[in-house]
Parts: C-alpha cells; structure tokens; sequence
C-alpha cells in the first residue's frame, strides 16, 4: 500500500523523481560537502573577526580619549611633558605623579553616557561595548508621558540577574524607591541600557519630556555609582546608557550636573 501511494504521488506532482548518477553523488560526498563546511567555517571566522576589529578599534580610541585627558591635566597643572627619548628614564617619577593628581580632585573615568543614530542594530552595540544580550536592555522614550511610565518601563524589562522589580503601588514616591534600589544593584553588576527614539537638538523644543526623563535617570544612575565608589569601590560593575535618535547633543543637563555624552557612530 505505501509503494502505490507514493507513486501516485509522484505521478500526480508532474514532477519526475530525482536522482543522481554515482559520479555526482561521490562528487557531492566527496568534495561538495567539505566545501560547503569549509565556506562555513571561513565565513565565521569573517563574522568573528569583524567583531574584534570593532572591540579593537573602540578600545583603541578610548586610549586616545583617556591620554587626551590625562595631558591636559598634566599641561594645566604646569607640569611639562619630557621629549621622548627621556620619556622612558622618566616613567617612574610620571607614575608617581599622575597618582598623586588622580588621587585629587581632578580623575579620568571611563565614558558611560553615548548616542547613537536611529536604527542602529543593538547587537552592534553589544559587540562595540563588550555586552551581551543577557544583560541588555530596551525602553522606548516616545512612549514616556510621564515619569511614573520610565520607572515602571526600567523596572519591569530588567534582566534576570536584577531581583528589584517594580512594587504593587505604583505612586511615583514607591517607584522611585524601587529604582533608587535597582540603581544599587544595577551598578554592581553589569547593564546596557538603549533608549530608543529620543529627541535630537532639533525636536526637544516641540518635545522637551523625554529628554527630560532622560536626564532624571542619567542623575539618578550617577547617584547611585557615587553611592557605591564611595561605600564600596571594589564591588563597582560596568554600566553604559545609550541614547539613539537623530542629531543629539554632546552634553545632558540634569539640574546642576551636566554629563558629556560620547557620539558612538
């Protein structure tokens, strides 16, 4: 009964079967197939080395960046920079004296505040900053009419490592105790957070809100990590906020505090 069914099938399809001389099929064995596994292969080396010139040249340029700033202490402090065949006998005296000025008030740290244009791929952020996609998250700032709509958007979308969720009463005082909280456990450990589709230079007259909220959780992350670099230094994770939108700015006011924000394309 199963051979007439198939081959009433076949018949019916108007399709002949297929089939290979043994020529072909070794060949496809033989030859074909290997090198399909080696294109394969080849073609995730490509993919994977792509990635790390990416890493690369981001860590590259945040060396520059950081030199950048720590010759521009040192210039404006009075100190003068060695020529440079007396720059290596000098290194140590430098070290010691670039401890004593990062120990002050003025220090280097590493940017955490970036922009980027609308429709950048998330993944290629991932790749650029070194996250993955289990610590990575997604609020959307057009959706924000208010406050309470940030907070709730932050707490609920956390990644799984974050215990704090949002609370049962969801009043603006609760909520920010809840994030005030979930900042304390973000900051130690690890988070990419992309908000999407906020205003450039442009719209933020017509529509001033969403840059606002932003601003009120950029404060608030950089409250919380000065809350814990003060306690707790050592427990420090890594954090990076990025905003995508078009033409967006180079600085974030958040009331008296402004935070540079680094353009990443």
């Amino acid at each position: 009964m199963d051979g007439s069914l198939s081959s009433t099938k076949l018949s019916g399809s108007g399709l002949p079967p297929m089939s290979f001389s043994p020529e072909i099929q070794g060949f496809i064995v033989t030859k074909f197939d290997p090198l399909l596994s080696i294109v394969k292969e080849l073609n995730d080396h490509l993919q994977s080395s792509d990635k790390e010139r990416l890493r690369l040249e981001y860590r590259v340029s945040r060396i520059e960046r950081t030199l950048e700033s720590l010759i521009k202490i040192v210039t404006d402090l009075g100190y003068k920079l060695p020529e440079e065949d007396e720059f290596e006998k000098n290194i140590p005296e430098l070290k010691n004296e670039l401890s004593l000025l990062l120990s002050g008030e003025e220090s280097v740290t590493a940017p955490w505040l970036f922009s980027v244009q609308s429709g950048t791929p998330i993944s290629s952020l991932q790749v650029l900053l070194e996250f993955s996609q289990s610590n990575t998250e997604v609020l959307l700032a057009d959706t924000w009419r208010r406050e309470e709509d940030m907070w709730i958007g932050f707490l609920d979308d956390l990644p799984d490592e974050f215990s704090t969720r949002r609370p049962e009463s969801l009043s603006l005082v609760d909520l920010r105790r809840a994030a005030r909280r979930a900042l304390l456990e973000v900051i130690r450990g690890e988070l990419l957070l992309v908000i999407r589709n906020v205003p450039g230079k442009q719209e933020v007259p017509h529509n001033p809100l969403p840059v606002t909220l932003v601003a009120i959780l950029a404060a608030a992350f950089s409250e919380a990590w000065e809350r814990v670099e003060s306690s707790d230094p050592n427990s420090l994770g890594r954090l990076a906020l990025v905003l995508e939108g078009d033409n967006i700015g180079s600085r974030l006011r958040a009331g008296k505090k402004k935070f540079a924000i680094e353009a990443l394309n």
